[in-house]
């Protein structure tokens, strides 16, 4: 019989329907991925964009009166970064607070979409997510971290996201493997409803919201898919995608760039082993992940727990979905964590 689920965080409703689909590996997928050569890719390291485009500090180039291309930051063996070509958040010189203002007899409201947009290119072209090893992981994480740091201190920042595409059908335009960070102006709509409900949840239980979920989830058992030292992988109670895993810390933190060395290890190697389950139960699927921690304007956060979200992108939303806002999900979490800690 379906079922109706609400978010304990956000408190949105989804329907689990597994009744609407036949079994875990209908899900298996038959897209793959093709590859490219690296002749003219734009984001190998042999393509003068990685000299001409990568990020460079231009203060400490000053300071220490060397060439441009002498003074490179966030870099490291595995992963460099570039500003996006097309930005979805432009980042302002001159750090001046962007005013709204209303347009068409001040019926609508605008502002400019300011912040930043960097990409974080894995530098082997042929490494793609489902090969990452704890290393590129690892790189990939202390590089985010990085820029993380340098977007909570930029004026017209109010959140950054990193963000994966994997597969065409998750919105990766380049083969080259790649993250992006947006940096916004905005803090996010679903990120707002993760608040505001997280803030609700303490104001009522005393407790973050994110540990509490973490114990129960460790109590029962029948949705962790992964687990280590620092961390624990889900599949989510109130899942919105079959397969829909979220990894969290299992030690209260709300902001990602202040986690040490240690932890970061601990993370690389839970997305490694989350993602090789994932590229093997279900053949490699197209899947984005997305990090979300606090907005800027919080210095901390009792309430709230960062974390990041996979999603396997193995089916698609219809017109209910799209018209009501509510998902339906044909797969229950608990079936889709079985699944996945199958040996393959």
């Amino acid at each position: 019989m379906p079922q109706l689920r609400q978010n304990i965080i956000t408190g949105e409703w989804v329907v689990i329907a597994p009744e609407r689909s036949k079994r875990p590996s209908d899900f298996i997928s038959s897209e793959g991925i093709k590859p490219t050569t690296n002749l003219n890719c734009p984001f190998c390291a042999d393509n003068p964009n990685y000299k001409k485009n990568r990020l460079k500090d231009f203060d400490v180039e000053r300071k220490m009166r060397k060439l441009r291309d002498n003074v490179v930051i966030d870099e490291n063996e595995s992963i460099y970064v570039i500003p996006n070509k097309y930005p979805a958040f432009i980042e302002d010189e001159s750090h001046a607070s962007p005013r709204a203002h209303r347009l068409e007899n001040g019926f609508y409201n605008v502002r400019p979409s300011t912040g930043g947009h960097d990409v974080l290119i894995i530098k082997k072209h042929e490494h793609q997510l489902y090969d990452f090893t704890d290393k590129v992981w690892e790189d990939l994480f202390k590089v985010a971290q990085k820029r993380y740091t340098h977007w909570r201190q930029d004026k017209n920042t109010l959140y950054s996201m990193l963000i994966y595409n994997q597969g065409i059908n998750a919105g990766a335009s380049i083969h080259h493997p790649h993250a992006q960070i947006f940096a916004s102006n905005i803090v996010p709509n679903h990120i707002t409803k993760e608040l505001i409900g997280s803030e609700q949840y303490y104001e009522n239980n005393g407790g973050c919201v994110f540990c509490d979920l973490i114990k129960h989830e460790q109590l029962h058992k029948v949705r962790v898919v992964e687990e280590n030292s620092h961390f624990i992988a889900i599949t989510f109670y109130a899942a919105r995608f079959p397969f829909e895993v979220w990894v969290m810390p299992k030690t209260h933190s709300d902001t990602f760039e202040n986690e040490k060395a240690e932890t970061i290890e601990c993370l690389a190697n839970i997305m490694k082993k989350v993602t090789k389950r994932i590229g093997k139960t279900l053949q490699r699927p197209s899947l984005n992940f997305w990090l979300h921690d606090t907005p800027t304007t919080i210095d901390r956060a009792d309430y709230f727990h960062w974390h990041i979200e996979i999603a396997p992108r193995v089916s698609t939303y219809g017109g209910y979905e799209l018209g009501a806002g509510t998902v339906i999900d044909v797969i229950a979490p608990e079936d889709a964590a079985e699944f996945l800690r199958k040996p393959r």
